[in-house]
């Protein structure tokens, strides 16, 4: 287990649970495909952006100059949705705060934005996953509850005490971080 961290992800000096193996294979039929699409919710696309995976985040680059509003108006907060052709909801969909020491950003004709959008995947959708790697049969995910189907912090696994200890530590830590990105944004709403 050298090579692997405790939850058998690829980068044994972190701590995370990867995807299982045909959500990781489905990620990489669909980047293989190349045809991703962001949509800046509100304010335009970004086409085939250069995605790259691992074995738990999606990490998707982004460059997009605006031509409008003209003059530039005070933005605190983009929402990101990541879709392809093969399927007809948001693979993903998330609201960032955008504020540059807690000022808005103005937005307008002539601004670039340049970041890199970093996903981390808990699960993917069991129908996505049956869609585009047909065959696959039972629980698409390590964290789906074999008896209700639903996300679970432990999900199908099988743990040791220890595991079980790093498991709910490091659920605590997404969730403490999560909030915090609520508060930020609905902060940055208020202004």
């Amino acid at each position: 287990m050298g090579d692997k961290n405790i939850f058998g992800g690829g980068n044994p000096n972190s701590t995370y649970t990867p995807m299982s193996e045909d959500e990781q294979e489905v990620l990489s039929r669909l980047v293989a495909e190349g045809d991703f699409h962001v949509h800046i919710v509100g304010w335009g696309w970004v086409h085939r952006p250069a995605v790259t995976f691992g074995d738990l985040r999606v990490r998707v680059p982004l460059q997009i100059t605006f031509s409008a509003p003209t003059p530039p108006i005070p933005v605190t907060a983009f929402t990101l949705e990541l879709w392809t052709p093969q399927w007809p909801d948001p693979l993903f969909r998330k609201e960032y705060d955008i504020r540059q020491g807690g000022r808005a950003v103005a937005v307008g004709s002539g601004f670039t934005l340049a970041m890199v959008w970093d996903i981390a995947i808990k699960h993917m959708d069991p129908n996505l996953v049956k869609a585009l790697k047909p065959g696959v049969s039972g629980l698409t995910s390590r964290w789906l509850d074999r008896d209700t189907g639903e996300f679970t912090a432990l999900g199908n696994t099988q743990m040791s005490a220890i595991q079980l200890a790093a498991l709910q530590r490091l659920r605590s830590g997404e969730e403490f971080v999560r909030q915090n990105d609520v508060k930020r944004l609905h902060q940055a709403k208020k202004k």
